[in-house]
């Protein structure tokens, strides 16, 4: 995107820490906390014992022994319940969550306090009490949330327990660049690591490029076979519609389905 815009959005913050803060996000979390300098920060998941999707995460290291939680905003699970259950003896305290706002920007990024590569590819969210009057001070145009929407549905992106449900896999949400494979054990770990070196998903959460809107949970098919319904659904800047949904791993990239409604649509490949 050449020009670069901005977008308003809510999240929510938390803190953990402690002599122990490492250790303890560290055993939890799909990413390798150890390796996050101090200064820096990476995306991870929290995953329940079963491996199943909890919540999407960005862990900022802003000490040695401190970390700063970026999570999704309400009503979407934050992950803090499962830190919290499983904080039994650790020498660290844990803190929040609590509203935040952030600035949503395309392009490059500029000095911040706390600005974090956003889970949509190309953006960065800066962290701020005054999201408006940010925007003006960068000189950026300030675009209507429905346009970050676009934007994650267009790249592929689930939003956590819209796209995904209860017993989400992290592999069948297309999550999986969240995960380190090379750290020790993790909550939910045995599941991720089978489905990784033995095996596929049933199914895969794709984009649907579509002639029409269909109104989200509207069910399609794939020849005779059903392919699943849409989750997320949205008009595009050229005027196009596209939906998320979560599709059988029987259907191809490129198959062509149809809503329930009548519109037609294309299960797009990851990259088109």
């Amino acid at each position: 995107m050449s020009t670069p815009v901005a977008v308003a959005a809510a999240r929510r913050i938390a803190w953990v820490e402690g002599p122990d803060a490492e250790a303890l996000l560290h055993g939890l979390l799909t990413a390798d906390v150890l390796a996050i300098p101090v200064g820096g920060g990476t995306p991870s998941l929290v995953l329940d014992t079963r491996g199943h999707l909890v919540a999407r995460i960005h862990v900022h290291r802003d000490a040695p022994d401190a970390f700063t939680l970026l999570l999704d905003p309400a009503p979407a699970p934050d992950g803090m319940a499962v830190i919290a259950a499983h904080h039994v003896s650790e020498d660290a305290e844990v803190m929040g969550p609590e509203d935040v706002q952030v600035l949503v920007i395309t392009g490059p990024a500029p000095d911040a306090d706390l600005a974090v590569p956003g889970a949509i590819p190309g953006t960065t969210e800066l962290v701020t009490d005054d999201p408006v009057g940010l925007a003006a001070e960068l000189g950026l145009a300030l675009a209507p949330p429905e346009f970050l929407e676009a934007m994650r549905i267009a790249a592929g992106i689930p939003a956590i327990g819209v796209d995904t449900g209860a017993t989400t896999l992290v592999q069948e949400a297309g999550l999986d660049e969240l995960v380190s494979f090379d750290k020790g054990c993790y909550l939910g770990q045995e599941t991720v690591a089978r489905l990784h070196y033995r095996g596929h998903a049933n199914r895969r959460l794709a984009r649907i490029a579509l002639d029409a809107s269909v109104p989200v949970g509207t069910n399609f098919r794939a020849g005779d076979a059903s392919g699943g319904a849409a989750t997320s659904v949205s008009p595009l800047p050229d005027a196009t519609w596209m939906a998320l949904a979560m599709v059988r791993h029987e259907v191809p990239d490129g198959a062509e389905v149809v809503f329930d409604n009548g519109v037609a649509g294309r299960v797009l490949p990851r990259g088109e």
